[in-house]
């Protein structure tokens, strides 16, 4: 699943049980070659943001464990390690909540990243080129900053540690769409410029699909279809029950009185 060319990261077979009875993630397998940004898409609860902490090492704050299966990273087994040492091989994760320190100024934010970067002043500069709104802050408390600016502002935080591949946590939830369009034009910049490779995880399926280079669907914790965002977006099943459109008269399936019908993923 997904393009096995040269894997950055390779997933296979990953299971994650919570609080030792509960399986989160069960038999998921895909791949991301290096400069790919591939998309995972699905709702709230499928597994998406399990997948992610898997990756980053993050998932012992949740009484959860890896049970099965591995994740390899430029050909190394990375199960299980600690988050710091997963970051420092390159993998850094903007997470969904709690993404900055809100008594720092944006500036002093910024500082207290560890920067891997060579030049940190250039790399600082650079940042406030991606997100000019942010320079014009740079000395005002991260609190009083809008929901865009903070995703900006975490974004900004991650790149300082010098990614090699970027996990990314619903960079779209609570934001304008202009906002989101705007931050989703500025992530496919940032991987052209950085050669970034990037993992983006999205319960807006339109938001996800619209830069992915590939693209994979999650439910009840496993990938059940995948392949270029044209691909997805062809499928019935992607149109209706994430994009809304039902059929060729494009209505929405809520407006259906009488709705039955099932996924059909492999039908």
């Amino acid at each position: 699943m997904g393009n096995n060319r040269e894997a950055l990261l390779q997933v296979t077979k990953l299971e994650v049980v919570y609080h030792h009875v509960s399986t989160a993630i069960q038999g998921v397998s895909f791949s991301i070659s290096e400069g790919q940004l591939f998309s995972i898409i699905g709702a709230n609860g499928a597994g998406k943001t399990t997948t992610l902490r898997a990756i980053s090492g993050f998932l012992g704050l949740d009484n959860a464990k890896i049970t099965d299966g591995e994740i390899s990273f430029m050909n190394k087994r990375i199960n299980g390690l600690p988050p710091h040492r997963i970051t420092n091989m390159g993998i850094v994760m903007v997470p969904e909540r709690n993404k900055i320190f809100e008594t720092l100024s944006v500036e002093e934010n910024l500082g207290v990243s560890v920067s891997k970067s060579k030049d940190r002043k250039k790399r600082e500069q650079e940042i406030y080129e991606y997100f000019p709104s942010l320079k014009g802050h740079r000395h005002h408390l991260a609190g009083i900053l809008s929901g865009g600016q903070r995703q900006m502002l975490a974004i900004g935080q991650a790149l300082l540690c010098d990614p090699k591949l970027f996990l990314l946590d619903e960079v779209s939830m609570g934001l304008a769409p202009l906002v989101v369009t705007s931050l989703l034009e500025t992530l496919v910049k940032m991987k052209s410029d950085l050669g970034l490779t990037i993992l983006l995880v999205e319960q807006n399926a339109a938001a996800g699909l619209e830069i992915a280079d590939y693209a994979a669907v999650m439910e009840n914790g496993r990938i059940v279809f995948d392949g270029i965002p044209k691909k997805l977006l062809a499928h019935e099943d992607v149109r209706e029950f994430y994009l809304g459109i039902r059929g060729t008269d494009e209505k929405s399936y809520r407006d259906v009185k009488q709705y039955r019908r099932t996924r059909r993923w492999w039908g």
